[in-house]
């Protein structure tokens, strides 16, 4: 802690940003990397991250899972890509079983939309759990604090009241 006060306040928000963010990336690519494994997908790479790879490994299944430098993203790169990008690399007059491009378009298009809706849900769960753990706040309608000679005052509210009514219309 002493060199998070030592190198200053904006670099105490940094570790906890890049934290979160990788987070919501690499959920996001999750959902991607699960539907199209479901459909039957050849994956390349699943990345954290651009740039040069910092941290990698290889799974049973062939693909390469790396964590790169420049945390603003991620991607999940099918067989017959050219990039991260997905493009095509051309080889369409080849079309094998794995390519994402031989899929059916509902398949594509559930690919696609994976990773948003895995972010969505994300964000339930988060919402979900924050509420569970923490609850609603409850505002409860007492007076905390009065001005010296003020209005209420003199009306002879006092610190501690619980406000019933106002104007004659009853509140909760």
């Amino acid at each position: 802690m002493e060199l998070l006060t030592i190198l200053g306040l904006p670099f105490s928000y940094l570790i906890p940003f890049i934290a979160v963010l990788g987070i919501i990336i690499f959920v996001h690519e999750l959902g991607h990397f699960l539907v199209a494994r479901w459909c039957g997908v050849k994956i390349e790479a699943f990345s954290i991250g651009f740039g040069k790879e910092i941290a990698g490994w290889v799974d049973k299944h062939g693909t390469r899972w790396k964590l790169c430098w420049v945390l603003l993203g991620g991607y999940v790169k099918f067989e017959g890509d050219a990039n991260a990008a997905s493009l095509p690399d051309g080889s369409q007059q080849n079309l094998t079983p794995g390519m994402l491009q031989a899929k059916p378009v509902w398949q594509r298009m559930a690919v696609v939309a994976a990773g948003p809706i895995a972010n969505f849900l994300l964000a339930i769960l988060i919402f979900a759990g924050v509420y569970g753990i923490m609850g609603i706040p409850d505002i409860k309608p007492v007076v905390g604090k009065l001005e010296q000679g003020g209005a209420a005052e003199q009306a002879g509210i006092m610190t501690g009241d619980i406000v019933r009514a106002v104007d004659g219309v009853s509140i909760e």
